[in-house]
């Protein structure tokens, strides 16, 4: 049976999961909306996750310093929740926050249940494999000497397709769907090989994987996402991006070498408001300032929650001169804008544009820097860095 348990888990795609958020005394936070499927009541907000996750009790001390570590989860496999397989792990979601993902793996646990009793690779191989991809969720195609020779029923549904052939006379080439330099299915492998990659599709979002089958098969998997990733994506009390999705715009700019500026946004002296107001009040701020910011700029810039009163904006195809008179026109719409319970405040900004040879870690920290010169110059103005 060698290599049979590699090219089943290659095979096997993955189902949407649902998560629990939850705080630092494991009080749940918020909730995907389809956890009923796996648990026997539906959680409320302020209950105690160890109520419905009963396998994370005595783990609390692990699971307390993913709080303090992004890089650190916490993960058990195969759980068994109602008439499902689950695996359960918690992740960093924010230094105030961790988040119980519970992923489906019940597909994945039948069939390897079912396939161990074959010892032939080749019979796996050839007379099981279209079966194999046929009873799954995600849209599957192998490819072959860089062509396409298997797909699974999903794929050919989703592209409107009755046969293989009928590619040609599509000009379908998903390679050209992730980046429109890639000339080959080799070449969209080695991209994507060990990591996973977000493509949208026809207005879908996938997360697309590839591995090996044996060596001479290459198996990419589409697993479709767009509700979940948007959900996931987004900051559950601002309503805007997280930082781990301004990340991955950042890094694509990179990649693709577009220009784009980069800005860093502190509300002034925000302590003051949840001390003298509350934090609910606090709260409103915080929501009604990201509000403000959203609406003001355009569709394709990112603004994402970086934590607490910090924020990140991301304009894309801007010089320093574009970038410097939008900021300042933010600046001073967050100046006039009399918010809810507190009245008038203000706000720092910390300004760059991407530069040759740039990181993701160089571009932010420049504009960190430009940020604290705005903060030492007595706060409420825009000051940029560049190299």
């Amino acid at each position: 049976m060698k290599h049979i348990q590699n090219i089943l888990n290659s095979i096997l795609s993955k189902d949407i999961f649902e998560y629990i958020l939850v705080d630092k005394t494991f009080k749940i936070v918020a909730t995907s909306s389809g956890l009923d499927k796996y648990l026997e009541a539906v959680p409320k907000r302020g209950d105690d996750v160890l109520k419905y996750c009963p396998e994370l009790f005595g783990s609390e001390k692990e699971i307390q310093k993913i709080f303090s570590n992004q890089s650190m989860a916490y993960v058990l496999e195969s759980v068994h929740k109602k008439e499902y397989y689950v695996n359960l792990s918690v992740e960093y979601y924010d230094k105030d926050a961790v988040l119980v993902l519970l992923h489906n793996i019940t597909d994945t646990t039948l069939t390897q249940q079912k396939l161990l009793q074959y010892s032939n690779e080749s019979i796996l191989l050839n007379n099981t494999l279209q079966k194999i991809l046929d009873s799954q969720n995600a849209i599957l195609f192998v490819t072959h000497n860089n062509e396409i020779s298997y797909t699974n029923d999903q794929f050919m549904k989703y592209f409107d397709m009755k046969r293989v052939i009928d590619m040609r006379r599509k000009n379908l080439k998903i390679y050209e769907y992730l980046d429109e330099t890639l000339e080959s299915y080799d070449d969209l492998f080695e991209r994507v090989k060990n990591k996973e990659e977000y493509v949208t599709i026809n207005h879908d979002t996938f997360i697309l994987k590839a591995t090996w089958i044996e060596s001479t098969h290459k198996l990419f998997t589409l697993t479709k996402v767009t509700k979940l990733t948007h959900n996931m994506q987004m900051d559950t009390l601002t309503g805007v991006y997280k930082k781990s999705y301004f990340n991955t715009r950042i890094e694509k700019i990179i990649r693709d070498k577009e220009e784009a500026a980069v800005v860093v946004i502190d509300i002034d002296d925000f302590k003051s408001v949840n001390d003298t107001f509350g934090h609910q009040a606090g709260d409103d701020v915080l929501k009604e300032f990201a509000t403000l910011i959203q609406k003001n700029i355009r569709g394709d810039d990112v603004f994402s929650r970086w934590g607490g009163e910090e924020f990140l904006l991301l304009l894309q195809h801007a010089n320093m001169e574009n970038a410097l008179k939008k900021v300042e026109q933010l600046r001073t719409l967050v100046e006039k804008n009399k918010f809810q319970h507190i009245g008038h405040m203000t706000a720092s900004f910390g300004l760059t544009i991407k530069e040759e040879g740039d990181d993701m870690h160089t571009i932010l920290q420049r504009a960190d820097k430009a940020l604290y010169e705005a903060k030492k110059s007595g706060k409420n103005c825009v000051k940029f860095k560049i190299l």
